[in-house]
């Protein structure tokens, strides 16, 4: 009711809104070693949720290709937990980065504040075209090793969908 009249619509109506698709989402299915002072890419190798079964999801590559009919503005986020750093000292950080095409596209870090666990998450939009290549990378200088939980189902993941179609 508008103002007191009514609108009636017959049959559908199309064309209206997005859908948000494609989308996709993966973790991982164990934790992983992260040496120091080494990029290393995020072994999230289970697809938790995805537009279809040809979403584009590279179980094997840790990675997410832009399908046919799937350009446009997308938004991405990333997420994961780690523990594990126990020479972690003032300077040293941790990072998470969000890649596409092998080039880091959304980032952030937390330096040591006295812990030796954390949460690292990024996440943004941003256009992309078809064949365009997303994954999921960290690089750590605390001095020795930390452990990546990618079966952390609440903060370890790689995921996105397509807010609308350019």
């Amino acid at each position: 009711s508008i103002n007191g009249s009514s609108v009636s619509l017959g049959g559908s109506l199309t064309g209206i809104g997005e859908d948000n698709t494609p989308y996709f989402s993966a973790n991982g299915s164990s934790t992983q070693t992260v040496a120091n002072s080494t990029d290393t890419q995020l072994q999230l190798n289970q697809l938790i949720d995805s537009l279809d079964s040809a979403s584009g999801y590279d179980t094997s590559a840790y990675t997410y290709t832009v399908q046919s009919g799937g350009a446009g503005l997308w938004y991405l986020k990333g997420g994961f937990y780690f523990s594990g750093a126990s020479s972690f000292s003032e300077g040293n950080q941790v990072q998470i980065k969000l890649q596409v095409d092998n080039n880091d596209k959304f980032n952030d870090h937390v330096f040591y504040g006295g812990q030796t666990d954390g949460w690292l998450h990024c996440e943004g939009l941003i256009k992309l075209a078809v064949g365009n290549v997303i994954k999921l990378h960290t690089w750590q200088n605390t001095g020795g090793n930390i452990t990546v939980y990618n079966n952390n189902q609440r903060n370890s993941q790689l995921s996105g969908f397509r807010v609308k179609a350019i």
